[in-house]
């Protein structure tokens, strides 16, 4: 069995993401593709745990925290019309939450981000200062909350 790419340790920036903030029981990353400007992911630091249900109650609420602090920060950083929040595990198998800011303007306004073939899903790279000036205005929104 292969290292969960998830478990902690892992790298602050790599081609999926960049890193934002480190919460109480998560981490908060900024996803490299930003067809839908502000889309973060979630992870759960503290053990591998595939489930909600494999979390003792107090990681539970910790989580359910963060997840409340982070979806508050994106929402205030980038104004979306929508916020869709997202927890699958059927790629990675590690508890993580998709936060996925919408615009009446996006490519898929009105339906699910993913389709059902990956490969009509074109990624949208900001240019690396845009990319970084957005963690940092998510990393002072957190702060500032």
């Amino acid at each position: 069995m292969s290292p969960c790419p998830f478990d902690a340790p892992r790298p602050a920036s790599n081609e999926h993401w960049d890193f934002v903030a480190t919460l109480s029981v998560s981490s908060l990353y900024l996803s490299k593709d930003q067809t839908y400007r502000g889309y973060c992911v979630l992870i759960f630091d503290p053990h591998h745990a595939e489930r909600l249900t494999e979390l003792t109650a107090a990681e539970s609420m910790a989580l359910s925290r963060d997840m409340l602090l982070a979806n508050s920060a994106i929402d205030t950083a980038v104004h979306p019309d929508h916020m869709n929040v997202a927890l699958l595990g059927n790629v990675v198998r590690h508890l993580h939450w998709h936060i996925i800011p919408r615009y009446r303007s996006d490519p898929r306004w009105g339906a699910p981000i993913w389709p059902t073939n990956l490969a009509d899903m074109r990624p949208t790279l900001l240019p690396a200062a845009e990319q970084q000036a957005l963690v940092h205005q998510l990393r002072a929104t957190l702060a500032s909350i």
